[in-house]
């Protein structure tokens, strides 16, 4: 697939590495780790987070100011963007990697592989931008732009090589974990929790805005799901990345075990994003819901060419999962969806987990 891989038996090869958000944090570490294996010499220069920090990578920018999201989100911090678009145009100039790997956040990493392109960097796109949801132009410029793509979906493979794309299905990151993930027994008790009674996980999301936008009405769903089931308990997740600041004097308990918490509880309460198909993998019923700015909402609605947001539903073109988007983000619309889905005997959670 990638013949100039073999620049990893150069004496000292330099990489470049670039991922935006949490999750592309922790998919680049592992990549950076592999890589490490072949080759213990190899220098990495990069933006990310703490997880590509821990493997020894020169981060020029970290995730703090990197994660955002929506549309006006973006716009809101528009100078800082073009400002580090320019730092990294000036390293790859500077520095002249041997290789460009740009895993996830298209928004950004799409005009840094161009810009690789031009000056002759090989590039690797790990995980790329989510043509079937948005617009296929992305697929044209991804064939022109990416030497290689490496795609974590088995689905979109085929549509992206229709548009001429190098690509090839690597397997999803997050099967790897299955064996590291400790029983229900010892993640209650490490947790202080009644495994015999059912446990309500509550994702609010990797970045501030997600937090900010998300974290009290899911509280409130939470709190309303539990007045009319009082054995229901309640966890929230805390992303790495993440202060505590914004998760102090909360009336649920907060945890950073998300992998666990994914697994062993009987029901998720999630925003829109990764951790939906994390959920759906670990066959954890869920609910999805997610808010935005208004004018981040009303260009999605114009630009996406989907009716779903969730990775489960996205992948089967129907509602597996149910979504609860914009001014419908509120308790006494999710509370009801929560109650059917944490009920062992409901029908409705019974057909989600045949489903997933």
């Amino acid at each position: 697939m990638v013949p100039w891989l073999g620049l990893l038996t150069d004496s000292k090869p330099t990489i470049l590495v670039l991922a935006g958000e949490t999750s592309g944090d922790l998919h680049a570490a592992k990549v950076v780790a592999e890589l490490r294996v072949r080759n213990p010499n190899v220098r990495f220069l990069g933006m990310g987070g703490p997880k590509m920090k821990a493997q020894g990578v020169e981060l020029f920018a970290e995730l703090g100011t990197l994660a955002i999201m929506g549309f006006s989100e973006v716009i809101a911090r528009l100078c800082y963007f073009l400002s580090l678009r320019r730092k990294v145009l000036a390293l790859i100039h500077s520095e002249s990697p041997d290789l460009v790997i740009l895993v996830d956040y298209p928004g950004f990493n799409l005009t840094i592989a161009k810009a690789a392109h031009e000056r002759d960097c090989p590039v690797l796109y790990y995980i790329p931008p989510k043509v079937w949801a948005w617009n296929e132009r992305r697929a044209r410029t991804l064939a022109t732009v990416a030497d290689a793509v490496a795609s974590i979906h088995p689905f979109e493979v085929d549509l992206l090589k229709e548009h001429g794309v190098n690509v090839e299905y690597v397997g999803h990151p997050l099967l790897d974990r299955a064996g590291s993930i400790p029983s229900r027994g010892e993640s209650f008790r490490a947790w202080g929790l009644d495994p015999e009674r059912p446990l309500l996980g509550i994702l609010p999301g990797s970045r501030i805005q997600e937090v900010e936008r998300h974290l009290k009405p899911f509280i409130e769903s939470a709190r309303a799901v539990v007045d009319r089931r009082p054995g229901v308990q309640v966890l929230i997740s805390q992303a790495p990345g993440l202060e505590d600041s914004h998760f102090r004097d909360l009336e649920f308990s907060v945890v950073r075990e998300t992998p666990s918490l994914l697994r062993w509880s009987d029901c998720v309460l999630t925003k829109s994003g990764t951790s939906t198909l994390e959920t759906a993998l670990e066959g954890t019923p869920l609910v999805v819901a997610h808010r935005v700015s208004w004018l981040s909402g009303v260009l999605a609605r114009l630009l996406l060419r989907t009716r779903y947001i969730g990775l489960p539903n996205l992948v089967t073109h129907q509602e597996v999962v149910p979504e609860v988007l914009q001014g419908e983000v509120r308790p006494e619309v999710i509370a009801p969806l929560l109650l059917e889905l944490i009920d062992e005997s409901s029908p409705v959670r019974i057909e989600q987990i045949q489903n997933l």
